[in-house]
């Protein structure tokens, strides 16, 4: 049983993609869709020995030959063109962006991710906006008090980029939805919190104050008009 945050990353891969998951943890990711029939075949990579051992472990004998299990950083152990997916999930938005930039010809060779960061959302939906990624699609879901957000990508380029747009993507704007409307209510909420902070510090700078006033109004407009 996949988490709501993995199971909205295995809705974004198609029937019969090969894929390679990078930081496969536990492999529980691509052992759910070898288990569907979803997929043929999955690489199981990770920087580390003791989350192979893990992923081998849990994959058994009835799938061990359609599972490989390579160690590396980032997509060091991937062959250029060798997968169609390529999952880069639970690691924070900089992180992400090293692992893509390390070797530019392997990243431009594997045409399509779907990443999940954990955190600086923002870092890595600017970095993806500046080295030509397009964004194919996008998710938001909710795990307790916890939202994370997955975005698909290729190459290409991306349509006019506005400044909220590296908080919350386009694609998750036209889409709208219950969780989204939640993730803007909580960010306003986070401002408020952090503007009430700053009132209260006599060495707050106006212009600290200001910054973030125009952010929450940002987002007030995004919920305005969020799905229209």
């Amino acid at each position: 049983m996949l988490t709501p945050r993995l199971e909205a990353i295995a809705k974004m891969i198609p029937q019969g993609a090969t894929i390679a998951d990078v930081g496969t943890d536990h492999g529980y990711l691509p052992l759910a869709l070898l288990k569907e029939a979803r997929i043929p075949s999955a690489i199981a990579a990770d920087i580390n020995e003791k989350p192979l051992a893990s992923a081998r472990k849990n994959t058994g004998e009835e799938f061990l030959d359609q599972m490989q299990f390579r160690l590396g950083n980032g997509i060091e152990p991937i062959g250029l063109c060798e997968v169609e997916i390529v999952v880069i999930a639970g690691m924070g938005g900089e992180l992400i962006t090293e692992i893509l930039s390390a070797d530019w010809e392997k990243t431009r060779s594997l045409s399509t991710y779907i990443l999940q960061p954990m955190v600086k959302v923002p870092f890595l939906r600017k970095f993806l906006h500046q080295n030509h990624f397009c964004i194919l699609d996008e998710e938001i879901v909710r795990e307790g008090n916890k939202f994370y957000q997955i975005i698909k990508v290729i190459h290409g380029e991306e349509e006019a980029f506005n400044p909220i747009y590296e908080e919350v993507g386009p694609v998750l704007l036209r889409k709208a939805g219950t969780v989204l409307d939640e993730y803007l209510d909580f960010r306003i909420e986070r401002i408020e919190i952090i503007q009430a902070q700053l009132r209260s510090c006599q060495e707050s700078k106006n212009d600290e104050i200001m910054r973030w006033e125009k952010k929450k109004q940002e987002f007030l407009e995004v919920k305005e008009d969020v799905g229209k």
